[in-house]
């Protein structure tokens, strides 16, 4: 029961954002101005200048991912798992159980002791203190038989989508194969891997197809992997609109100027319209295309300009630089985004 009350604290606020009637009420083809846009049927597209590697959106990605990597979890015990404690020369003292609600684990002579919190190192330097005081120089050894406390959520399309515990060296890789794998309609260009509020942005193409080891760090407690439906089409306008957002790509295409209006528009106080970035192929791709918003509207029809499926439509703010200090704006609201998203699709699948 603990773990469907957690996957229930972390999706349930978010579900009301992807219902029906709880969505943008900004018409589908609205132009920046509001008024209703040409039907994409009735425009010739006009493609984006080719997206080239950012070199400086590289490292600091590359930084992000590698701080997650170093950043190993020491598996901590907690409430549900299951310990095995062999005290030497002492069967009657020996025992596999379970850490109670409480964090305590009981054993005989000693009691409820403290365990929850702990590294399995420490909790059994705490279980033979405890039992010093009752033996001469105890010697024991605890393990962990069963992991139960620490879970990981993985939604989208995957086979089995749900939540899993967390070992102390489950890999992104292992969390998606003991979640059955991908479907054949698994989009890892826009996959996410969301923790502590914050998306970390591994390369799920380069993980999968091209076995890029870096990729795969180590899962922690509440991360949620989400792999969307390579059916439903989305971009994302992040940065300084006002309601950053999943925008739906209808119809198979949808323009700069209608997406960014489908998220409130531009902070026209903030915003740096000279210097949007278009990121194609997922933040891990680092391939970005620069956009200055002025020149588009300066031609013939701004709504002719279209973006593609998957693509980060980035608004930084005037004098907004460097990508280390953007990606630290767009990670936590990516994140919201993909929460949001995984929580309607845990509910409609």
């Amino acid at each position: 029961m603990r773990w469907i009350l957690r996957l229930f604290v972390l999706l349930v606020p978010t579900i009301l954002v992807g219902l029906p009637g709880c969505a943008s009420k900004t018409p589908p083809d609205a132009g920046l101005d509001g008024t209703e846009a040409a039907s994409p049927e009735d425009l010739t597209a006009s493609a984006l200048p080719e997206a080239k590697v950012d070199p400086e959106l590289s490292a600091s990605v590359k930084n992000v991912v590698e701080d997650a990597r170093r950043h190993r979890h020491t598996y901590l015990i907690g409430p549900d798992d299951i310990l095995h404690l062999n005290v030497w020369q002492r069967p009657d003292l020996s025992k596999q159980g379970v850490v109670r609600d409480d964090g305590t684990f009981f054993v005989a002579l000693a009691g409820n002791v403290p365990v929850s919190g702990l590294s399995v190192a420490e909790a059994q330097e705490a279980i033979r203190e405890a039992l010093a005081q009752y033996l001469r120089s105890p010697q024991v050894d605890l393990e962990i038989s069963e992991y139960r406390s620490q879970l990981f959520f993985a939604n989208g399309q995957l086979r089995a989508p749900g939540a899993y515990p967390i070992t102390g060296t489950t890999t992104v890789l292992e969390g998606i194969s003991v979640a059955g794998g991908i479907t054949a309609n698994a989009n890892l260009a826009s996959a996410y891997l969301v923790r502590e509020g914050k998306v970390v942005p591994i390369d799920f193409i380069s993980l999968f197809t091209r076995g890029e080891m870096a990729q795969n760090i180590p899962l922690a407690d509440g991360d949620l992997i989400y792999v969307p439906d390579v059916t439903m089409t989305r971009v994302y306008v992040l940065g300084e609109v006002n309601r950053p957002t999943a925008v739906p790509v209808r119809q198979g295409r949808i323009s700069i100027a209608q997406a960014i209006a489908e998220a409130g528009g531009f902070n026209e106080t903030t915003a740096s319209k000279a210097g949007i970035r278009v990121i194609r192929g997922g933040l891990g791709s680092g391939k970005v295309i620069e956009v200055d918003y002025r020149e588009v509207l300066k031609g013939d029809d701004p709504d002719r300009l279209f973006v593609e499926p998957g693509d980060i439509i980035y608004v930084p703010a005037t004098g907004l630089a460097k990508w280390d200090r953007a990606l630290t704006q767009i990670l936590p609201n990516l994140s919201r985004i993909i929460v949001d998203a995984a929580a309607v699709d845990s509910i409609t699948r």
